[in-house]
C-alpha cells in the first residue's frame, strides 16, 4: 500500500523504515512507497533490505534522531 513520507513518519515514529515501489515528484525527490520494512533496530530493516535485491534501496529514519545516534551517509 503506498504512504506518503509524511504518513509514514506519522506511523513509524522512532523507526527506521525500507521503502520499496518509490514515487518522486518532478524534482526527483521521493514523496513515498510501499513500506517494506519497519523496526526500531536499523539492523534488522537492514537484514530485510538485503533479502530483496532486486528493489532500490531507500531507508530512512522516521522521527527525531535519538540523542547519541549518528548517520554516516
Amino acid at each position: 500500500m503506498f504512504l506518503t513520507i509524511e504518513q509514514i513518519h506519522d506511523k513509524y515514529d522512532g523507526e527506521w523504515v525500507y521503502l520499496i515501489n518509490l514515487r518522486e515528484n518532478d524534482s526527483d525527490v521521493v514523496i513515498g512507497g510501499e513500506v517494506a520494512a519497519h523496526s526500531e533496530s536499523r539492523d534488522r530493516v537492514i537484514m530485510e533490505m538485503l533479502k530483496h535485491p532486486e528493489h532500490g534501496i531507500y531507508i530512512f529514519y522516521a522521527g527525531k534522531m535519538p540523542e547519541g545516534v549518528s548517520v554516516l551517509l
